[in-house]
């Protein structure tokens, strides 16, 4: 599950790791952004460093994770008190953060 900062940890490490290259986050109104394709019987295995690679690779800008995360967190606890929302999916989502 992620955690608030995760990103911003996973770009310090980054950038500790690579001295010659730092992360340069994309702005601007032309952005080249890969999208990934995860099959359905292999989502459970997409864990949070595959998507923190995604994310570097791609050179999102700290503010979108930021405003993402809250953003994620608010939809879970509205779709928590929504009868139609899969309580199996919230209940994994809960477990790892507890865990």
């Amino acid at each position: 599950m992620a955690w608030p900062r995760m990103y911003r940890e996973a770009v310090a490490s980054y950038n500790a790791a690579f001295l010659e290259q730092p992360l340069v986050a994309q702005y601007g109104s032309h952005l080249n952004i890969l999208q990934v394709h995860v099959p359905d019987d292999q989502a459970r295995n997409f864990l949070d460093n595959d998507a923190l690679r995604v994310l570097l690779h791609n050179c999102i800008p700290l503010d979108w994770v930021d405003h993402a995360y809250t953003y994620g967190v608010v939809y879970l606890e509205q779709q928590f008190h929504n009868p139609t929302m899969s309580m199996d999916i919230f209940k994994d989502v809960n477990n790892e953060r507890i865990e």
